[in-house]
Parts: C-alpha cells; structure tokens; sequence
C-alpha cells in the first residue's frame, strides 16, 4: 500500500490502537459498510470532517492506498485499503470509499490451464500464487478441465464453481473474512437473523418482474441448425415466447443447461427491507421475515445488504430473494481430451499448468 499507517473506525468500545493506528471514528458522521452477491469485494465509504481553518479538528491526511478497518467492539467487520477520496471547496467533509481484498481478485488477471481439478484446489492454487489466505473453502468435489487466458482471479475461480454447482445442486459465493479468502454455500451460515414487524422491521416492499424471463430455449449447432428445443408451456401462456439460442458442445448435456436457464430466469421476486442493525445480514446469508401486515413470513436469501450508522442509529437495508443466487461465470474454454503443450511442457501428466506464471511478462 501507498503508506504504512493504519486508520480504523472503532463502533461502541474503542480497540486498543497500536504503534501507526489511528481510530477515526471522531471524525466520521457518517460510515456504510456494503456488499452484494456479485461482487466478492465488500465496500466502506465513510466522510472524514476536514477544515483548513478550525484548529479543533485533527488534520488526518487518509491517503490513497492507506489500510482501514472497521470493528464492532472486538469483531472486525472490514478490512481493506483507501481507493477514492473526494475534497471539494463547498464542504467540510472528505468523501472516502475503500474497498476489501476482494478488490485485488477482481482486478488482477492471470492464465491457467487445470486438467481434471476441483474448484477448491483451483482456489488455493491461486491464493498461494498471489500470496493470498485462505479461510473457508467450500468443498465440492467435482473435478473440471477448462483453461484461461487473461482471466481474472475471480472469474477463474467463479467459473469453477458455477460448473460444480451444477453438479452439486449447490450455489458458491467468494468473499473476504478479514485478510482470507473464503468461497461459502450461500445461506449456509449456521446463524440466522430473525427480522419480525413489531421488533426490529422497519418497512417492507416487494418488486416482481419478467424483464429477464426465458421460458424457451433452442440447441443450435455451430451453422446455427436448431437440434432441440427445451420450452414452459405455463410460462409461454401466461407471459407470451422469451426464447434464447445456445450453442451444442460435444459431451455436454445441453438439455439439462437448457432446463436450468429457464428455471433461473423466471418470474424474479425480490423483497427490500429495512430494520434495525445486524452485522450478521451480510450477501450470501440468510434470514427469516415475519411481517403480518403484508403477509411477508417464510426463509429469505440476502442478495445486497447495506449497513448505515448516523447520528447515533445503526440500520440496514437488505434486498431478499427466496431463491439462493449465485454470480454464475464461464470463463476460460474447455479442455479436449486429446494432449495439447503450453508453454513446451505437456499437461497431459499435471493437475494443472501455467500459461504465463504470475508476474512474467
């Protein structure tokens, strides 16, 4: 990072700071802790109090690069590094927005070829070539031969699960945990928050949509031949024919990808929320909602979550799907079963080679 020192916001008991620590917390009025579903990297943005002329506010300088954390009492919510900050004339109050490690996943590119490899070996290969820990990695077991080139860490790493999930029936989210990576089963975290409308509900609303429905699917050939036609008949009466095309490929089964793009573009149902704090309702969990108004009662999974502390308050905002999601990818491109060389050396023998290591040009 740009600097050595370390800012931290410390919410209800401030944490013991140590030698090139500064808490901040002072001189926040405002701190928003957010994240979502399709993005692994989890984003702070706080406002710094700043004047050139009252000598009553500390001159705290929070540079590009320079660590933050955000802590809960002993509980570190948020670890990542400054990566905006906006100064303008007309305020008193510097804009500042970090992002976790998650940032350098999704920014930093890298070629593989992995020959017969699960998902979560395909992580810790890449955690420890980039110098990355690794918490939890969800285990899948499901073994996959696909190479990439100039593909980012986390799209390589996203892709080998979303083919897992097909196999495993199971939907796979990458996020940070302080400094590791973990790749968790979205909604299985063994907590689950309980959000009722006369304790800690604060409102209620619900959007449902067809923009994205597909409710036919047709196998075509590379020359564009359709082979078969997957299609819901409910669906094509009700809302009228979506259909989408894909490709045939050898020794796929395209009829069952065919079926699962239906069932993921359906009728999308997607409930917002807003109640009373807990660090717990993060992108990947899940949570009960009783709401005997509207009715709103049943196992909900959290799609983005945003946490907000004013003025003394602390609230969320959750969006609730009763689907588990997942940021499906498909990256990189299939192996052949017929030995190929990269780089002069076979990978025929080999889980997994280098088309270009880390760092070289």
């Amino acid at each position: 990072t740009a600097t050595t020192e370390i800012y931290t916001l410390s919410l209800h008991d401030a944490l013991p700071t140590s030698a090139g620590t500064k808490d901040i917390l002072q001189l926040a009025p405002a701190i928003t802790w957010s994240g979502e579903y399709t993005q692994c990297a989890r984003t702070l943005d706080f406002g710094l109090l700043s004047s050139p002329t009252d000598t009553n506010i500390p001159a705290i300088d929070c540079p590009l690069g320079a660590g933050v954390t955000l802590a809960l009492d002993d509980m570190e919510l948020f670890s990542g590094f400054i990566v905006s900050r906006t100064k303008s004339t007309e305020s008193s109050v510097i804009d500042i927005t970090a992002f976790d490690r998650g940032f350098y996943i999704k920014r930093n590119k890298a070629s593989y070829q992995f020959k017969g490899t699960t998902p979560e070996d395909i992580t810790r290969r890449i955690c420890a070539d980039f110098g990355i820990e690794t918490g939890y990695i969800a285990q899948t077991g499901v073994k996959i031969s696909r190479s990439f080139v100039a593909t980012t860490l986390y799209h390589i790493i996203q892709t080998a699960y979303t083919l897992a999930s097909r196999e495993t029936g199971e939907k796979y989210l990458v996020r940070f945990e302080g400094s590791k990576l973990s790749v968790v089963k979205v909604g299985a975290e063994g907590a689950v928050a309980l959000i009722a409308g006369e304790s800690n509900l604060m409102s209620a609303s619900t959007t449902e949509s067809i923009e994205n429905m597909i409710n036919q699917v047709q196998i075509v050939s590379k020359e564009g031949t359709v082979r078969d036609t997957v299609r819901d008949e409910s669906l094509i009466r009700l809302y009228g024919l979506l259909q989408e095309q894909i490709r045939s490929v050898d020794g796929e089964d395209m009829r069952a990808e065919a079926k699962r793009l239906i069932e993921n573009n359906g009728v999308i149902q997607r409930i917002t929320v807003h109640n009373l704090g807990d660090v717990h309702c993060v992108a990947g969990n899940a949570v009960a909602v009783e709401e005997p108004y509207t009715g709103l009662a049943g196992l909900f999974y959290i799609e983005n979550d945003t946490h907000t502390w004013k003025n003394g308050q602390y609230y969320n905002k959750l969006v609730l799907n009763y689907r588990r999601m997942m940021d499906e990818k498909e990256a990189g491109a299939v192996i052949s079963a017929a030995k190929k060389k990269v780089s002069g050396q076979s990978v025929s023998g080999s889980p997994w080679q280098y088309l270009y290591k880390p760092g070289e040009g």
